[in-house]
């Protein structure tokens, strides 16, 4: 009983309810939201919190913005960019049919919503936590939030910070101020970052250029930049672009004939530009960028946005390619895997300094490569008028002096012994007469006369820069043989075209310059060119020194008469001994022109005997010939006067001078000479022998003019052209008996006083 009883109170305890399956799910989907709740809002937290810093404190994108050249026409001449080429157009600068290409392709309730597309998100998400992929659905707005301010990891995260940034953006700016800065932010591929940039690229146009179908074709790349690459998948960026018109007919943007007729369109897709190619200006760019390099660094210079105005002339650039081009391809053609003579050209505005063309070589395939127009090279005879020439002629020289081109040794210089180009001598010439000539000699005679250092100091401040005045491996180009261009390293084509303005610019020096003002991204001005002429030489010495250089050009004796161009111009031939370097350096009242052409390799034009009056000069006179120009002579500063001398002594005429002997020549006031010559004087001759002065027991002697020159010279090391003229040393040494009835000796003729005019 006792045990029933007991299981009758265990019988009447409330049986345990089950729980439902319903209740169950119900149970846990509550549990999973609370969880779920927590974990989203902890984890949207996480995500909002890597916003909280200064970088996202204006939400205003900070784009690498590419810098523009200029050229001296105001024209785009080059972009500099590393990996973003971007170029910052405001909204109102493209087309209604291009921002209309990218709505309603990018995001057709652009203008209606509030920074984010809800459904968009939600089936976004769903993909993801679906395990499905990733799907975007990022309005115009996130896209910019995107690309601005976030990594570009794909993940979750990042899609909640993209939508938080995307609100917060529409918050503080415009719609119109929101489009503007997608437009110039979004990535076109092949470095091009922005509708202007992507214009420019693929069109070579301005953006406000593009018609519907190139705009159509830009708004379908940004979907996948390497998939639809125009230079090498065309056909699919094609395709993409139906797509877009496609769209835009459906949002009503455009009509359905006004999409048939932009597919219909021919898209004409430019090249590829880079300036490690050969193209117009590409020594010059080179140039200019090593200068923007070494100032303001390579972060600023690709992606600081300056704006770099030059003075690059693009039409006198074309004339420069084409003159080498023509010379040197006829002479030397470029055969692969053969050495070719190099050539060189700097053309400058002697006015103002301004570089207006450059060429470092025959081609260019390497940015930032060898360039010629910087490189230093022997000068040979091209550098006498800035050394010897300049220099004498401002210390009181005139072109009438006479100076004697025969043997010569310096013994303080190693015994120095220079020679002519054609290893003769002429004797008594005057100095424009050796200068016309290029004769060696005498141009080491005179830079040693006024002194070596003077020169080579005037040859530095008329703009030689690579001169060498300190001992370098124990040499310095403090020594005679500067004047005829045997120098340490050499010198520069640029520093070349610097000297001779220094001439065609009445003694005044300029600075070569190729940069007139660099701006900075908001139009601040970080450099400007000031001009600071210098004067170097006088009006008078300069216009003297082109006078005589005048001469190398015109006169049938001159050494640069392949480089006539039929107006006034000057100029001088350089070669090297070893016929390593050639050139002809000249100029006309407008423009410098410097030309060079040699091996980069050890290697001579020997066998070609290239001179600087061969391929040099007619190249010189290819380029100045095609740019246009008035004709007008190199003014004459007052105070000179003309009078006639010797060319033997550069004295008046004397008694003895013959005729032939007799030239004009022009003189500044105060410095024509005073005193008749010397050089030429009579004295009897032995008739049987006349090459000896008549002795006492000569039975006929004559009356001759002969040269008596200023000082001996070595006859063992050559004797000069006009040796047979000299005055004889010794007596008739054939008559040495008295004969048996002695005439008497005519007397000296008596000279007429106007022999001498």
């Amino acid at each position: 009983m006792a045990g029933q009883a007991g299981s009758r109170r265990l019988n009447r305890t409330k049986p345990t309810k089950r729980l439902s399956v319903g209740r169950l799910l119900l149970v846990v989907g509550l549990i999973a939201f609370v969880c779920g709740t927590g974990l989203v809002t902890g984890f949207v937290i996480t995500a909002l919190k890597q916003l909280d810093s200064p970088a996202f404190a204006d939400l205003r994108p900070t784009v690498r913005l590419s810098s523009q050249v200029f050229d001296a026409n105001g024209k785009l001449f080059a972009e500099l960019f590393a990996e973003e080429n971007r170029i910052l157009v405001p909204l109102k600068k493209v087309p209604i049919h291009v921002r209309n290409a990218f709505l309603a392709t990018e995001d057709a309730t652009f203008y209606t919503h509030h920074g984010i597309n809800p459904k968009a998100i939600l089936r976004a998400l769903y993909v993801i936590l679906t395990g499905k992929g990733f799907q975007g659905g990022s309005t115009i707005t996130q896209q910019l939030a995107k690309n601005a301010f976030l990594s570009p990891e794909v993940s979750l995260k990042r899609k909640v910070q993209e939508a938080f940034l995307a609100i917060e953006i529409e918050r503080r700016y415009t719609k119109d101020e929101i489009l503007e800065m997608y437009l110039n932010q979004i990535p076109f591929g092949n470095g091009a970052y922005g509708i202007q940039a992507a214009a420019d690229t693929y069109f070579n146009k301005d953006v406000s250029q593009l018609t519907l179908a190139e705009g159509a074709f830009l708004a379908g790349i940004i979907q996948a930049p390497s998939a639809y690459d125009p230079y090498t998948r065309f056909s699919a960026a094609k395709q993409r672009q139906l797509t877009v018109l496609n769209q835009m007919v459906k949002f009503g943007f455009i009509q359905e004939s006004e999409a048939k007729a932009a597919a219909a369109e021919e898209l004409k897709i430019v090249k590829k530009k880079s300036f490690q190619q050969d193209r117009l200006g590409a020594y010059f760019y080179d140039y200019v960028l090593s200068y923007l390099l070494e100032k303001y660094g390579a972060e600023k210079t690709y992606n600081g946005g300056l704006k770099v105005y030059t003075t690059f002339d693009p039409a006198i650039q074309e004339k420069v390619d084409a003159a080498v081009k023509k010379v040197m391809d006829s002479a030397y053609p470029m055969k692969e895997g053969q050495p070719y003579p190099e050539a060189a050209v700097v053309v400058i505005d002697p006015h103002t300094g301004y570089i207006k063309a450059m060429l470092g070589g025959r081609t260019h395939t390497k940015l930032l490569g060898l360039n010629r127009a910087l490189r230093p090279r022997q000068p040979g005879s091209a550098i006498k008028p800035i050394i010897d020439y300049a220099p004498a002629i401002e210390l009181g020289y005139s072109p009438g002096n006479a100076i004697d081109d025969t043997p010569v040794t310096f013994p303080e210089y190693n015994n120095w012994s220079p020679s002519n180009y054609s290893h003769t001598y002429m004797g008594l010439v005057t100095l424009r007469e050796a200068l016309v000539r290029s004769l060696n000699v005498p141009a080491a005679k005179l830079l040693y006369q006024i002194g070596v250092k003077t020169g080579v100091d005037y040859a530095i401040k008329m703009g030689l820069t690579t001169l060498v005045t300190s001992p370098k491996n124990g040499h310095t180009d403090y020594v005679p043989s500067a004047a005829l261009g045997g120098l340490t390293e050499g010198v520069t084509p640029l520093d070349m075209a610097t000297a001779f303005g220094v001439l065609a610019n009445k003694g005044i020096k300029n600075e070569p310059v190729a940069i007139l003002k660099v701006l900075d991204a908001d139009g601040n001005v970080l450099e400007e060119h000031v001009p600071k002429p210098k004067r170097v030489l006088s009006e008078q010495t300069a216009w003297t020194v082109t006078n005589m250089l005048e001469g190398v050009i015109n006169l049938p004796y001159g050494t640069g008469t392949a480089a006539n161009i039929g107006r006034p111009a000057a100029g001088k031939t350089g070669t090297t001994s070893d016929y390593r370097d050639a050139w002809f350096v000249g100029y006309t009242p407008d423009l410098v022109c410097s030309v060079w052409i040699g091996y980069d390799k050890d290697l001579t034009m020997e066998k070609d005997r290239v001179t600087g009056g061969t391929y040099p000069a007619r190249i010189w006179r290819a380029i100045m010939s095609a740019i246009p120009a008035q004709r007008k002579d190199f003014p004459q500063p007052q105070g000179f006067i003309r009078v006639k001398i010797c060319k033997k002594s550069g004295k008046l005429p004397g008694p003895f001078c013959p005729a032939e002997e007799l030239t004009d020549e022009i003189f500044l006031k105060g410095r024509e000479p005073t005193e008749t010559c010397d050089v030429h004087v009579m004295a009897l001759v032995c008739a049987e022998n006349p090459s000896e002065l008549a002795g006492p027991f000569c039975p006929t002697r004559v009356a001759k003019v002969f040269i008596r020159r200023p000082q001996a010279y070595d006859r063992s090391a050559g004797v000069p052209a006009d040796a047979s003229q000299e005055l004889p040393a010794e007596t008739c040494h054939i008559h040495t008996g008295a004969p048996s009835a002695l005439p008497v000796p005519p007397a000296l003729p008596t000279p007429e006083p106007s022999l001498g005019g």
